[in-house]
């Protein structure tokens, strides 16, 4: 798998208007934010008012995936300089979804911080 598949399959994956506001057509959906009910605090998930997972476990899926990227590259790296294995290929497949993993982790914690800035800049 080549960087520019592997972008365009991440990118397929990011429902429109969930990260990167400014790059929906469309306003995105607004609705209450969910209270931790002592159901929701028992199971430990949080979920949108029409089932949909919570932003914080929608964002903690995405960074734990992140991490057994990193992972994973980390270990095949090692295996190939130990001589462990002399799969080259998959090394560095391996080492390329993590960098574009990390890059992609970097851009939308950006886009985060950005809406954050703009939120905290609003006067009540």
């Amino acid at each position: 798998m080549d960087i520019n598949s592997a972008y365009n399959d991440a990118m397929r994956n990011v429902l429109s208007g969930t990260f990167a506001p400014d790059a929906a057509s469309v306003a995105p959906r607004t609705e209450a934010i969910p209270t931790d009910s002592p159901d929701a605090a028992a199971t430990g998930a949080v979920t949108g008012v029409d089932g949909t997972p919570s932003f914080r476990d929608t964002v903690k899926s995405f960074l734990d995936d992140t991490n057994d990227k990193m992972s994973t590259s980390d270990q095949l790296s090692r295996d190939l300089a130990s001589g462990k294995t002399n799969d080259l290929n998959k090394v560095v497949t391996s080492v390329e979804e993590a960098n574009l993993a990390m890059s992609f982790t970097l851009a939308v914690r950006n886009k985060l911080m950005d809406a954050y800035t703009e939120v905290s800049r609003m006067q009540m």
